[in-house]
């Protein structure tokens, strides 16, 4: 009778090995998909589900803004809880602000409808008492 006990000692230990390689490989890529993401730079400042205060959204789903009393833009919009609109650039042209808002679909996205809202900053130079904002809705015509 052959004897199998070196073979079953070597058994485990290669599994481990194994699993510890590939969850190195999935940690890895989240981490290089995270830092590849444009919204995980500073452009947004603080994220929320619901409305900003002091904004009345309006009955038919569209987007909003409010600036808030220290200067910030609060941006909101109604979406996939697991999918936001997300602003991706604020540009100025003046006192006149873009916002694009993009969703990120890759993944399975809940089918409930609900507001988000996102602060970003001023761009420099633009006069708070002037201002105009468009929300510009990437993928919607």
């Amino acid at each position: 009778m052959q004897e199998r006990g070196p073979v079953r000692r070597w058994l485990p230990l290669r599994l481990a090995v194994v699993a510890i390689v590939v969850g190195a490989a999935v940690l890895t890529a989240l981490l290089v998909r995270q830092h590849d993401d444009p919204r995980t730079e500073d452009l947004v400042l603080h994220s929320y589900q619901g409305g900003p205060a002091g904004a009345e959204p309006a009955g038919d789903s569209a987007p909003g803004w409010v600036l808030g009393e220290d200067g910030r833009l609060a941006v909101y919009a109604a979406g996939s809880s697991s999918c936001p609109w997300t602003p991706t650039s604020v540009t100025a042209e003046g006192d006149r602000v873009t916002v694009r808002l993009e969703t990120d679909d890759e993944g399975p996205c809940t089918a409930d409808l609900v507001y988000t809202t996102h602060v970003v900053a001023l761009p420099a130079g633009v006069d708070p008492g002037a201002l105009e904002v468009e929300l510009e809705l990437a993928g919607r015509g």
